[in-house]
Formats: structure tokens, C-alpha cells, sequence
């Protein structure tokens, strides 16, 4: 890993952590109240949505720690050990899983008739389409280290 851009990494992925947690205590509480004021009929969906608005935010979170644990394997030339793998499956499953949140939300709020504001609905198909590829991507990115792994392992057996 170049020399010094591992501490800057790990910073700006805390900041990025603090600022969705921010989001998940501060701005999702008032948009929900606001939604609920604006929309009584669904206001019922106020709760469940900020629910799934705050697992989606913690998947986020723990994308966050597995990203900066690799970075720390990547820093001590570990990366290509087997103790990386489980980390890598972690960070798919993260993107699965809030990937998964959205559409859920998503599907709830148009099988329920509104969609929210225009924006949101946009802001939803666009993370999606988003979550969808970069989850496929570390998908493959995963197959490409465990077979670096066995050619770093069997190269070692050589050696």
C-alpha cells in the first residue's frame, strides 16, 4: 500500500461513519415526523420506514469497518491470506443486505400507493441499481482474491 494514504483512508471512512450516523439520528427522525405531518393516511409507515432507513444506515457502518480491516490487512501485506476471505464475504453481505432494504422499502411504498415525494422514489431506484452493482462487483472481486489466495498459497508450497 503507498505510503501514506492508509491513515487518511481510515479517516475519511470515520467521517463518512459519523455523517450516516448523523443521518440515522438527527435527519431521519425529522423527515419521518415531516412525512407523517404531510401524509396522515400513511402515517403508519412513518416508524417502519425509519426502521429500515437505520439497518440500512448500520450495514453502511459495518461496510465501513470491514473496508478499513482490509485496508489494514492490504497495509501488512496480508491480503492475500485466507484470514481476509470472511471479511470480504462480510462486505457482500453488507451491500446485500442494505441493497435488500431499499427494495423492500422500495416495493412497501408502491404496493401501499405513494411513493413518497418524486425525488425519493429516483434517489431509491438509483441506490438499487447502485447496491445491486457494486454488490455483483465485490461478488467477483471475492472470486478474483480466493483465487489469488490459492496461487499465493501453492506458489508458496513451490518456493
Amino acid at each position: 500500500m503507498a505510503r501514506g494514504t492508509r491513515i487518511p483512508l481510515l479517516v475519511l471512512l470515520t467521517m463518512i461513519g459519523v455523517m450516516v450516523l448523523a443521518l440515522q439520528g438527527f435527519a431521519l427522525p425529522v423527515l419521518a415526523a415531516e412525512w407523517a405531518r404531510e401524509a396522515p393516511e400513511f402515517g403508519f409507515l412513518a416508524i417502519p420506514l425509519a426502521i429500515g432507513a437505520v439497518g440500512a444506515g448500520v450495514c453502511v457502518q459495518l461496510a465501513l469497518v470491514v473496508i478499513g480491516r482490509l485496508v489494514g490487512f492490504v497495509h501488512r501485506g496480508r491480503i492475500f491470506d485466507r484470514a481476509a476471505l470472511p471479511w470480504v464475504d462480510g462486505l457482500v453481505l453488507c451491500g446485500a443486505l442494505a441493497t435488500g432494504i431499499v427494495l423492500l422499502t422500495f416495493i412497501v411504498l408502491a404496493v401501499v400507493g405513494t411513493g413518497g415525494p418524486p425525488a425519493l422514489s429516483i434517489l431509491m431506484i438509483v441506490a438499487i441499481v447502485a447496491g445491486t452493482t457494486v454488490t455483483l462487483l465485490l461478488i467477483v472481486m471475492r472470486a478474483l482474491l480466493r483465487q489469488a489466495v490459492a496461487l499465493d498459497a501453492e506458489l508458496r508450497e513451490v518456493v
